[in-house]
């Protein structure tokens, strides 16, 4: 159901649900629900009523029932657009009580109550839906180009990746331990659903806290939380306090933090068990919720989140169950799609607690027809070292292994026509961390987490089989615990993942290795084009490529023995990259990490790299670079080559504008200033900062240019700024 204003995307998300999954699909804006069901005039009734015309229709025969129920457009509180800025396309159900900030709220279980006698205002838990509901809650028809774009995108090949091998739990540090000990319940029964995922933990207590003006700070959580979503995760799911501006009393996701992320093809599945994160019925908040929902380049995929004020112990029922559901595959691998798991996660909620009003406070915004992108096939290993893997081998420090396995169906069946790609990454035993006890109302405590990453690679994967290699670390943990070796594999058609649990890990090998020296380090920002003291915009990309015979060391046990990143020669603000870091295609050898650096100021910067191999040799490396704020353009370095030149020659400036159109006018001039040759070109050099436009030495009307020295000036216009700049170059 959607607005006429935002039929053409509606019709646009319809088809390819239509291609993709093979459903039938209806459309219908509200103008055409109204004079059908209600005389005319808006009412939220009406589009139930709708809907309940298909459900009846059906019968019995639940192959004819409706799935799942779309609202495609904004809601308001404001059924009479009294209020600027109204924006109420989509009615949504508002509670009758209106004034109280804790009882009242919005709620799409409304549309889904479809059995005669179901009413909302009863509160019967008896009442369950009927049906998987989501709202896109746009409020233009450019919102919404942007929110079907995210999804036909989220389905593409462009989009897989480890990252959907990953979970991420963040917790607040308040209410003596409560929201951490509700993310370690959670993050437990994630485990039990589904092994398959790998955990991250971002819990505040964990973390050192910083006094400010504005109050207590987690600086390294903020930069925590943009990293973790730079790399990727298929959920990110966060309990404690928040609001419609920000998550958690010390702002660890704002705004700030959203203008950070760069996550195209990694949109995450956002929950958030906090209060009134996005009341997306209230014209008069841009909330944050909305704001991640609707980034063009960022954000995520979908919210499961609130639109009121809601309680920690109620909250954590319902996302407990919503991943008990969510995160279990059905017996043919497949798993349920968003709408069907927060409308079973419902209605379970509703008929084993008591607290009905919380739970119609939850809403999926989002496609509730999309599945979350769990990889579908299976990955296993076979041998270790030429001999099967048995529960009782080991690895052992400064050991090389080498792995062989292979890529199967759901049901354990070889995949031979599977060609492309297994990023395995291997995890040292789980590890203990304690809290700091930073609020006052917490306490010090501890919980697991298997983080420290061994090894992180990639390797060829041929009909469906493939090996792989690398050196332990002589940094782990040497008394015996179970390893992790998670796999993942892609072909760019489909993919697949896997995890073995059963190798200990611990001690040290008896061969010695011969490497005395410390990795070959290559630093860059954006791409390996960048220059030693080249421009740059305020969020570049760090990139660094490295090698050692030995291998990277990426274990993190050692004390200082990281890759890490030092920024102006501020050590306190050490970066570390080990969880950055991915060995290259088939090499343990070479690598590289790519890391989201800190919003950075104005002016002139260097930044010190330092790794270490897996022997524990190090090495640095400095990369000295000019922040330019990226609504300036500048453009340096502009030059041809050959010059001189015979036949034809290439154009190259530097410029601070990545992944943002350029118009490049080149002009070439005799030495009496007669314009003898134009070259226009719209360029978008993506990433990278380097521009190139190559030019056969001919003049405006094709004819060869005679020998000669000649001028040339490049005007480039980008973001309504615009820079000129003139070289001279000689044609023999």
């Amino acid at each position: 159901i959607t607005h006429s204003a935002l039929l053409a995307e509606a019709q646009r998300l319809a088809a390819f649900h239509q291609q993709k999954n093979g459903y039938r699909t209806v459309i219908a804006t509200t103008e055409q629900v109204y004079q059908e069901f209600s005389g005319g005039q808006p009412d939220p009734t009406a589009l139930r009523d709708f809907v309940k015309m298909f459900y009846d229709r059906a019968g019995a025969d639940l192959a004819k029932r409706p799935r799942y129920l779309l609202l495609f457009g904004s809601a308001s509180y404001d059924y009479r657009n009294r209020v600027p800025g109204n924006s109420n396309l989509v009615q949504g159900y508002e509670s009758v009580n209106s004034l109280d900030p804790l009882f009242t709220h919005t709620s799409d279980d409304f549309f889904g109550m479809l059995k005669d006698g179901d009413d909302i205002n009863l509160n019967d838990p008896k009442t369950t839906l009927a049906l998987g509901i989501g709202r896109i809650p746009a409020r233009t028809a450019a919102e919404a180009r942007i929110m079907v774009n995210k999804i036909i995108r989220y389905h593409a090949a462009a989009s897989m990746g480890v990252w959907r091998n990953q979970t991420v739990f963040v917790a607040d540090d308040k209410d003596q331990n409560l929201h951490l000990e509700d993310a370690e319940a959670i993050a437990a029964t994630a485990a039990v659903s589904n092994p398959l995922q790998n955990q991250g933990k971002i819990y505040l207590d964990a973390f050192p806290v910083v006094s400010s003006s504005s109050g207590a700070r987690y600086p390294a959580v903020n930069d925590a939380i943009v990293s973790q979503v730079f790399n990727g995760a298929l959920i990110v799911n966060y309990s404690g306090h928040g609001s419609y501006q920000r998550l958690a009393d010390e702002a660890v996701l704002t705004q700030e933090e959203l203008n950070r992320f760069t996550n195209p093809d990694k949109l995450p599945l956002f929950i958030t068990a906090s209060c009134d994160f996005a009341p997306h019925d209230d014209p008069s908040k841009n909330s944050l919720g909305m704001g991640i929902l609707t980034g063009s380049e960022n954000g995520a995929i979908a919210l499961l989140t609130t639109t009121r004020l809601v309680f920690a112990y109620s909250n954590r029922q319902m996302n407990e169950n919503y991943l008990r559901i969510a995160l279990k595959p059905l017996p043919d691998g497949q798993y349920l799609s968003l709408g069907e798991s927060v409308q079973q996660a419902k209605n379970y909620t509703s008929l084993s607690t008591g607290d009905l009003l919380n739970n119609r406070k939850f809403t999926l915004l989002g496609d509730p027809a999309m599945r979350l992108a769990f990889p579908e096939g299976r990955v296993r290993l076979n041998t270790m070292n030429g001999a099967p893997i048995s529960g009782a081998d080991t690895l052992r420090a400064l050991q090389l292994y080498t792995f062989t396995g292979e890529v199967t169906d759901g049901q354990g069946n070889l995949l031979s026509g599977f060609n492309g790609r297994v990023l395995p990454t291997v995890y040292d035993k789980e590890q203990a961390v304690k809290t700091r006890g930073n609020d006052p109302a917490s306490k010090v405590t501890s919980y697991n987490q298997q983080t420290n990453i061994l090894y992180k690679g990639m390797a060829t994967v041929t009909n469906g089989r493939f090996s792989f290699s690398f050196i332990v670390p002589k940094d782990i943990t040497y008394q015996p615990g179970k390893a992790r070796i998670s796999l993942y594999a892609a072909d760019g058609l489909r993919d697949a993942n896997g995890v073995h649990t059963e190798l200990f890990i611990g001690g040290a090998a008896t061969t010695v290795i011969t490497d005395n020296t410390g990795p070959q380090i290559q630093p860059y920002l954006n791409d390996s084009t960048f220059l030693n003291g080249g421009l740059t915009h305020e969020n570049p990309v760090l990139l660094v490529k490295l090698y050692d015979s030995s291998g990277i060391s990426t274990s993190g046990t050692g004390i200082g023995h990281d890759i890490t990143a030092v920024i102006d020669g501020v050590e306190r603000n050490i970066l570390v990259l080990n969880d950055f870091y991915t060995a290259e295609q088939d090499s343990y050898q070479r690598g590289q990490v790519l890391f989201q650096l800190p919003t950075l100021t104005e002016g002139r910067h260097s930044i010190r790299i330092k790794a270490w191999d897996v022997a524990n040799h190090s090495n640095e490396a400095v990369l000295d670079f000019v922040v330019v704020k990226k609504e300036k353009l500048q453009v340096t370095a502009l030059r041809n080559f050959p010059n001189p030149f015979q036949g034809s020659t290439t154009f190259s400036f530097e410029h601070n504008q990545p992944n943002t159109d350029l118009d490049v006018t080149i002009r070439i001039f005799n030495t009496a200033g007669g314009l003898v040759k134009e070259i226009h070109r719209i360029v978008n050099t993506g990433g990278t900062r380097n521009c190139t436009i190559n030019w056969a030495g001919d003049n405006q009307s094709g004819a060869k240019l005679t020998k000669g020295i000649y001028i040339y000036s490049v005007k480039v216009v980008a973001a309504g700024s615009q820079t000129e700049t003139a070289r001279q170059l000689i044609l023999f």
